[in-house]
């Protein structure tokens, strides 16, 4: 299930506002939705307004923010073109209308199965809702900017009891409850094979064939049996820890699922870091990644609200790639302020909003002319971090007053030398003072040439 289009007729500071957010002609994915979508914007120009508007087109989901609005401010105002469908043979409008009944209905338009269009019928709804939602995709996923960092796994609802996965409402921790019958199982096994050894020495001390055989089982098992804990250390969590020197404690001991706990870390040199130590960009990471991984989305949409939270600038280089490996065929909505975070996208993929005279919402468009892949000014991805904050942020500085005022104490100097040089005074003390201080300021203002 992907969104190929958002129409808002009238809707707060949106008006008028369309976005296609398809592939671009002369894309070998031309016209098909896009895989993942980046909102950019000053504050107050509706990118976490468009995420909290996904969960309620697709899944009957209020938000915080769909609650406080009422739903009275979104009838008819608002639709949602969809596709789904393995091969995407499914597209469907989608708005919210009022029924005779006062009760607040899906409203499909221009329905179309194998390019055939039909009209609204129970049959079409059922694909979607039964055969769609309930068995082929997995639930819708919300990450916001204001994640619950308390590692407390314990949950008075499963996930499963959920309507989406929203991460606003629920503690992030809770997924690991996903994997602690296998870790459990895992361990058991482990303990017994261990006891059985044990066992071995205890009966035959001073058989060493005997004692040999049974730690042979030890290694075979452990290298054929499936360890759930190493496997989230080194497909989900490891590359990303590495770059805090931090790595997940794969040796765990204890007796009962009740003493698993939470996902433990440790340093390069094995020591443990207690959950009370961890700084907010490790638990940034573990606490994004981790659901990715347990929950295997498939066939969903994505969101997340501010990405960069907590996370070091090399982080953010490779953090939104590196979420697309842990799902299959899902589509991400992201929304930032982050230059470096924008530089994972093609400019395709990129909505930048701005505010108009009046005050509305418009999106701000990268191409001239037709929408076709060489018809765009600029791509994030080929420019340098100070590019994309003044070309596509808008920043119209290159750097601090300080530095330009240094930069014209700088320009100052250059001319009285250049003006001693030309009379033949290079040598003489004043010049000199002049040219120390360039060399002073030069190393001071960093990039400058």
């Amino acid at each position: 299930m992907k969104i190929t289009k958002i129409e808002i007729k009238d809707f707060h500071q949106f008006k008028d506002f369309s976005i296609d957010l398809t592939y671009p002609k002369g894309h070998e994915k031309e016209g098909q939705p896009l895989d993942k979508v980046c909102f950019i914007g000053q504050s107050g120009t509706g990118k976490t307004t468009l995420l909290e508007l996904v969960p309620k087109f697709l899944c009957f989901y209020e938000t915080n923010l769909l609650e406080k609005i009422g739903e009275d401010s979104i009838k008819d105002k608002i639709s949602f073109n969809i596709l789904f469908g393995l091969s995407n043979e499914y597209s469907s409008n989608l708005k919210f209308t009022l029924s005779k009944a006062k009760l607040f209905i899906r409203n499909w338009t221009e329905v179309k199965l194998n390019n055939v269009e039909y009209t609204l019928n129970r049959e079409i709804w059922d694909i979607f809702q039964d055969d769609w939602q309930n068995k082929t995709s997995t639930k819708l996923i919300y990450f916001p900017a204001n994640l619950n960092y308390n590692l407390d796994i314990e949950s008075e609802e499963e996930l499963e009891e959920k309507e989406i996965i929203d991460f606003s409402q629920d503690k992030i921790s809770t997924v690991w409850n996903i994997i602690l019958e296998k870790i459990q199982g895992y361990q058991e096994q482990e303990l017994k094979i261990r006891q059985d050894i044990s066992k071995v020495v205890e009966k035959s001390s001073s058989d060493i064939k005997a004692i040999q055989k049974a730690l042979k089982k030890l290694e075979s098992w452990k290298a054929n049996e499936f360890n759930p804990i190493q496997d989230i250390a080194d497909k989900c969590l490891n590359p990303l820890l590495a770059h805090y020197k931090l790595k997940v404690k794969t040796e765990l001991d204890f007796k009962t699922k009740e003493d698993i706990g939470f996902i433990k870390i440790e340093d390069f040199t094995n020591n443990e870091i207690p959950h009370g130590l961890w700084s907010t960009g490790t638990k940034q990471v573990v606490l994004s990644a981790l659901p990715l991984y347990l929950l295997k989305p498939k066939h969903t949409v994505i969101l997340f609200d501010e990405p960069e939270r907590s996370l070091y600038p090399d982080l953010q280089r490779t953090i939104i790639d590196y979420y697309s490996t842990l799902t299959e065929d899902c589509q991400f909505f992201y929304s930032t302020h982050s230059p470096i975070i924008a530089s994972s996208f093609e400019p395709w993929e990129i909505v930048e909003l701005k505010f108009n005279s009046d005050g509305k919402v418009y999106r701000e468009l990268y191409y001239e002319g037709e929408n076709h892949v060489d018809n765009y000014k600029w791509n994030p991805k080929y420019m340098r971090w100070d590019d994309i904050l003044q070309r596509i942020f808008d920043l119209e500085d290159d750097g601090s007053p300080e530095r330009k005022t240094k930069l014209n104490e700088l320009a100052t100097l250059n001319v009285k030398y250049n003006k001693l040089k030309k009379q033949g005074k290079e040598q003489e003390p004043e010049t000199l003072e002049i040219i120390e201080a360039i060399s002073k300021l030069s190393k001071e203002l960093s990039k400058w040439d």
